[in-house]
């Protein structure tokens, strides 16, 4: 076994156990709290998908980018929220029916939504479209679905157990931290090659458009505004890597990954005046 392999399972298995946290938290009614307001389920989901897709299209027309970044936009453009989100949107205030509730509404659709969309868009851009339907729905029950429903087990048949869920998540992210950092120095020199020809703007104003159209589209309550607005600036790394991977070049799958990774530093760094200003109004 490579020390490559080792870090990934270690990787994976981090991530395990901070989702498998939130299940130790989750109610049925969390889950199922979208699908009972179908209203602000459909925005939901025009927020994180539609408008993006269209922005996609549109920044592909106005900027001369690389085939690679293009293909990366598409693949994150399609990619559902990841499955860290419920930290960083109860951190900023969203609620707990809401936060959860999205990543198991948008996570379970996007077995759905992903294949057949990347094959329009495909069509539209003129890739070949190659997606695994196999590889989404193992990378979502693995990463999301599967830790959820042992957590809400755990729960049911040891409801003391939901104690350990701060110590079970902090765990998981400090192991998630100490080994995305060797990923993201081996990815520098591969995001440095791909900055230029409006890369680092149109990365920019994917975040910051995907925050402005959550914060639109969230409706009243504030604090779902927040929590939208967050969610649909951010996006499943491991998605949006393998999709675009099936898509480019065999030489390009480094540089698609260092376009999402760059992606998903950026958007993290764009949305801290939007969470300040937030927390701001709401005090």
């Amino acid at each position: 076994m490579t020390a490559a392999t080792i870090l990934m399972l270690l990787l994976q298995a981090s991530l395990f156990l901070v989702v498998l946290s939130f299940g130790l938290q989750i109610r049925m009614d969390d889950i199922l709290y979208l699908f009972r307001r179908p209203w602000q389920l459909v925005k939901s989901l025009v927020s994180i998908f539609v408008v993006m897709l269209i922005f996609v299209i549109i920044v592909n027309r106005i900027f001369e980018l690389r085939p690679v970044v293009e293909i990366a936009l598409i693949a994150l453009a399609l990619s559902p929220v990841p499955p860290l989100i419920p930290n960083r949107l109860l951190k900023a205030g969203g609620s707990v029916s809401f936060s959860f509730g999205l990543l198991a509404a948008v996570s379970l659709l996007s077995l759905i939504i992903v294949p057949g969309v990347f094959r329009v868009m495909g069509s539209v851009f003129g890739l070949q479209a190659n997606v695994s339907e196999g590889a989404v729905l193992k990378t979502i029950l693995i990463g999301i679905v599967i830790p959820i429903v042992i957590g809400m087990l755990i729960r049911y048949f040891a409801p003391a157990a939901e104690r350990f869920a701060g110590m079970l998540g902090k765990v998981g992210m400090i192991v998630a931290v100490l080994g995305l950092l060797p990923i993201l120095i081996t990815l520098l020199p591969f995001m440095w090659t791909v900055i230029g020809n409006g890369t680092i703007i149109a990365i920019i104003a994917f975040a910051v458009v995907g925050m402005i159209a959550g914060h639109l589209l969230g409706g009243p309550e504030p604090n779902d505004r927040t929590v939208l607005a967050i969610a649909t600036s951010s996006r499943h790394p491991a998605i949006a890597i393998a999709l675009a991977s099936a898509n480019a070049g065999e030489g390009d799958v480094k540089l698609v990954a260092a376009v999402v990774v760059l992606y998903a530093l950026i958007s993290v760094v764009v949305s801290i005046p939007y969470i300040k200003w937030f927390s701001g109004k709401s005090e």
